[in-house]
């Protein structure tokens, strides 16, 4: 057995998890079980911090195999995941009507901190909201759909965590919506079926256009055999390998106006209150750095863009609030944003 630090993804869900898939000793055979429904209700064991709840889960078997459910829980920064499953010696015979089950599931106040916004259990996912003025204080599910991200990269790296790695991701969004990016997994005696996935309502309309995925997560370490086959979606990873990432482009913001802010106290402090567009549709984190000569002040305003990544033509506003480093004394001194340029004088 080799240790296999990966979580994420449900390469699964894309075909399906009706499929008997055989387990680690070739002697069982691991079955995936329907979901009918989900609710919650208060937790019942004692000690629990705030915010857990218990998970009740109703679906049914498409056999008459009468097995225990075994289920493994995990959280990722945007979903929990859950799979619910039987494993099924290879010389029993569960020919007959299928079987309805239900199961209570606690969810520890570690895996409900923060509010996870979705739930994924098999090959379903569920958006979970919590209300404020609720009488019970519990979440409540709605059902939405799993749409596959297109991954164009990945590759797994080492952690700074001990006995994990990180999964570096990008590709793209298949829909023009704003979507946070959910993750599971499924492990068989073959391979690790890993994938990145959105969740959307059906009646959901979103614009015709690429959001581009850029993304890097922490994975908790698991266990699978040595030659088993990891995908990612549907690309296969190495773990010993990194593929190749496209060189990043600095794509300055360009800069419309600047206005500036005094604030004296004991000492002299100035922000930038700065409007701008960016020149393109890509949704990256926006970075701003500063240096100080003398009376010249150099701020950059800048995205880190994958190089191959197709990016909208279409502008897209930017307002920031930039505190400078520092303080001011009495003088003229000029503010240099980007390619805009500005006096100022204390």
């Amino acid at each position: 057995m080799l240790k296999v630090y990966l979580a994420l993804g449900l390469g699964l869900v894309v075909i399906g998890l009706s499929v008997v898939v055989q387990n680690k000793d070739l002697s069982t055979y691991r079955v995936w079980s329907t979901v009918d429904s989900v609710s919650a209700s208060p937790a019942e064991a004692e000690g629990e911090i705030d915010g857990a709840w218990d998970l009740w889960v109703s679906g049914s078997h498409g056999d008459a195999c009468a097995l225990a459910l075994q289920s493994d829980i995990v959280r990722y920064p945007q979903n929990i995941d859950i799979q619910l499953y039987r494993e099924i010696p290879s010389t029993a015979n569960c020919d007959g009507d299928e079987a309805i089950f239900e199961r209570r599931l606690p969810l520890t106040g570690e895996l409900a901190a923060g509010q996870p916004p979705y739930l994924i259990i098999n090959s379903q996912v569920w958006a979970i909201s919590y209300s404020a003025g609720g009488t019970d204080g519990l979440p409540r599910f709605e059902a939405q759909e799993l749409m596959p991200a297109q991954i164009e990269q990945a590759g797994l790296v080492a952690s700074a965590e001990p006995e994990k790695v990180e999964l570096r991701i990008r590709g793209v969004q298949a829909i023009g919506c704003d979507l946070p990016e959910l993750y599971s997994m499924r492990v068989s005696a073959e391979s690790v079926l890993l994938g990145v996935f959105n969740a959307m309502a059906a009646d959901t309309v979103c614009p015709a256009m690429l959001v581009p995925i850029d993304d890097i997560v922490i994975l908790p370490a698991t266990e699978a055999q040595a030659d088993a086959l990891f995908k990612l979606n549907a690309i296969p990873i190495n773990e010993l390998e990194m593929p190749e990432m496209s060189p990043i482009d600095k794509v300055l913001t360009n800069i419309l106006d600047v206005t500036v802010e005094i604030e004296k106290s004991e000492t002299t402090r100035v922000s930038l209150d700065v409007q701008g567009e960016h020149p393109d549709g890509c949704d990256y984190p926006v970075v701003v750095t500063q240096a100080r000569q003398g009376s010249s002040v150099t701020v950059e305003v800048y995205r880190e863009v994958p190089a191959d990544v197709f990016c909208p033509m279409i502008l897209k506003p930017y307002q920031g609030t930039i505190q400078l480093e520092g303080d001011f004394a009495p003088g003229e001194y000029i503010i240099n944003v980007n390619t805009y340029t500005q006096a100022l004088k204390i």
